[in-house]
């Protein structure tokens, strides 16, 4: 049996079968206590739909480059399964996540390299961006024309050998809401970049980009960095995901009885390692350094711990990450912030211990 006949036969049949209808929009996420190790299960991935989901199937799929490309071509499914994959584990993160959010999750993707698809495709020397687009359509904003979801990035993010046209997720077919048949996926930058369903990659040079999709669709006004210091306000795209830290149990306004606890939580920091993560039950007056499950590394996230000793009191945790760059988790949010994005700032949980 070649690897395509067994890919195929792994779980075709119950996808093509959950693939038929259509849904409203998704906006799903589940408590991060209930995950086990570090590797979120399938049915717990959080999900953010902007628009319903496509009617798609292995037999109907297919993905199409063109542009300012040399040679514009299709891949099936079936072409895609036998091309060399690579597997990365990788946190996704959506950008509006709230501080010490569940709005993310960490698997094992398995895909080809876009960068083999996109050589194949030969980009011309003027090339700069790629705008990719999935099956799923819609109207973004009220102003807005009804079209494909698409966002628009370097062409030489696309060349990272880290990013994928993924269609496994922990060793297994993806899930229709995470994007089955195939989706992009960028590790290190904010999940409404890494499209699902994935069904066109568009290579442009810089004066094509502004009469894109991407612009017509209103999606150039979402997913921005908006600061404003004294006036001067400043607009730029957001990408890499920042350092974090959460804290996964206990919950917020927990009561708990006096004695030994272990609080535990996950802390990631995009394309950086974790270097450390401190705990402070004072509201962050004093921290302490929290114990991490294993080195960590680039994109993914680790499980980190702390023993407490708890007497009993009125207390506020917070978590605080710090990368191996040398960034740490703020403990507040920035004034000059005007968006509602990258809400890395520590969270004030409280604790009755009795």
């Amino acid at each position: 049996m070649t690897r395509r006949q067994l890919l195929l036969s792994s779980g075709t049949g119950l996808l093509i079968r959950s693939a038929s209808g259509r849904s409203d929009p998704q906006n799903l996420s589940y408590p991060l206590r209930g995950i086990e190790g570090s590797i979120t299960a399938p049915n717990l991935f959080f999900v953010r739909d902007h628009f319903s989901e496509p009617d798609v199937s292995l037999e109907n799929w297919k993905l199409r480059i063109e542009g300012r490309v040399n040679r514009a071509y299709d891949i099936t499914f079936s072409d895609l399964v036998e091309q060399p994959t690579r597997k990365i584990e990788a946190v996704l993160e959506c950008a509006g996540n709230a501080a010490n959010g569940s709005a993310v999750s960490n698997g094992i993707w398995e895909g080809v390299p876009m960068s083999s698809l996109l050589k194949e495709a030969q980009p011309a020397s003027e090339a700069v961006f790629a705008m990719l687009e999935g099956a799923d359509s819609g109207r973004l904003l009220q102003d807005s024309p009804w079209l494909h979801y698409s966002q628009l990035l370097p062409l030489d993010k696309c060349m990272e050998n880290s990013s994928l046209v993924a269609f496994k997720l922990n060793d297994l077919l993806l899930p229709k809401r995470n994007g089955f048949p195939a989706r992009a996926l960028f590790p290190g930058w904010y999940g409404m970049d890494s499209v699902k369903w994935l069904q066109r990659i568009v290579v442009m040079n810089a004066q094509d980009q502004q009469q894109s999709t991407f612009y017509q669709s209103g999606m150039n006004r979402l997913y921005n960095r908006v600061t404003d210091v004294r006036g001067d306000t400043r607009i730029t795209r957001l990408s890499s995901v920042q350092v974090k830290s959460v804290v996964a149990w206990p919950s917020d306004g927990l009561k708990l009885p006096a004695g030994r606890h272990l609080i535990w939580g996950f802390a990631w920091s995009g394309s950086n390692a974790i270097r450390a993560v401190a705990l402070s039950t004072d509201g962050g007056k004093a921290w302490r350094p929290a114990k991490l499950d294993r080195q960590s590394d680039p994109y993914t996230w680790l499980r980190w711990t702390y023993t407490w000793n708890a007497a009993p009191g009125d207390y506020i945790l917070m978590s605080r990450a710090s990368d191996a760059t040398g960034r740490q988790q703020p403990t507040d949010r920035e004034r000059t912030r005007k968006d509602a994005y990258e809400l890395n700032s520590c969270r004030p949980l409280h604790c009755t211990v009795r």
